[in-house]
């Protein structure tokens, strides 16, 4: 009779958990060594993903007075495409991480960048200012996926000292982009207009995308969260009535 009127296990049930850990186990190892083996790859591709941020908003900020001119709109309502572009990088943070851990790494990736792309497009059709600031977010929500999941995935690949050395190199950069950003959209602007600068970053989208196939996919099933995501989103309504939390958000 089992000690403390507690249940016994039923049959099989340390087996089917000792095989999803062993599962487990061997996924990560093997995304381990594909990261050994393909280093300087994944950390091409890797750079990309998290240089997407700055390179989609600063691109095209030698443009802004060609835009105005093109959209009939002041100087204000172009400027407002910074604000959209911030407003839904920000909220698309919220939305990518929980996303991330319950259904892998690589699927939102590829959805973010679908995002983008529709969103750069949609920024070098539009033909009124309103409608530029609206794909802009579109753009920013996408882009987001790419920050978010990348710093995700070197978290499930390396571990200890090849992780920090990693995460550095990505955030040199993302510290970098901003330099080169500004100049490289003048230099389109030199040969094509305004509009070019956004199907520039739809290009390198469709580029990312493709490239996305030789990472993989660095969380396997077993090690996904599978809770509803409503409890993720439940959390931070949580976290927003923790004043440590809030003080610390604010300081920063």
């Amino acid at each position: 009779m089992p000690l403390n009127n507690q249940p016994s296990a039923q049959p099989g049930t340390f087996a089917r958990e000792a095989a999803e850990s062993a599962t487990s186990s061997l996924a990560s190892a093997e995304g381990r060594q594909s990261a050994n083996r393909h280093g300087l790859r994944i950390l091409a591709i890797l750079s990309l993903l998290m240089a997407f941020a700055s390179i989609s908003t600063d691109l095209y900020l030698p443009a802004l007075p060609a835009m105005a001119q093109a959209l009939h709109a002041g100087h204000g309502a172009v400027e407002l495409t910074i604000s959209g572009y911030l407003i839904g990088f920000s909220l698309g943070q919220f939305l990518w991480g929980p996303i991330g851990d319950r259904y892998g790494r690589r699927l939102p990736i590829a959805i973010g960048l679908v995002l983008l792309i529709l969103g750069s497009a949609g920024c070098a059709l539009s033909t009124d200012a309103p409608m530029l600031i609206g794909w802009r977010a579109v753009q920013a929500v996408g882009a987001c996926a790419s920050v978010v999941l990348a710093r995700a995935m070197v978290r499930d690949l390396y571990a200890g000292h090849r992780a920090a050395q990693m995460m550095s190199t990505l955030m040199t950069v993302m510290a970098i982009a901003p330099l080169l950003g500004p100049s490289a959209g003048g230099l389109i602007l030199q040969v094509a207009s305004w509009r070019a600068i956004f199907w520039t970053l739809a290009g390198v989208g469709l580029a990312t995308l493709a490239a996305l196939r030789a990472l993989p996919e660095t969380l396997p099933p077993p090690r996904r969260n599978h809770a509803p995501l409503g409890r993720a989103f439940a959390t931070y309504a949580q976290l927003l009535r923790n004043r440590r939390v809030l003080g610390y958000a604010g300081a920063g």
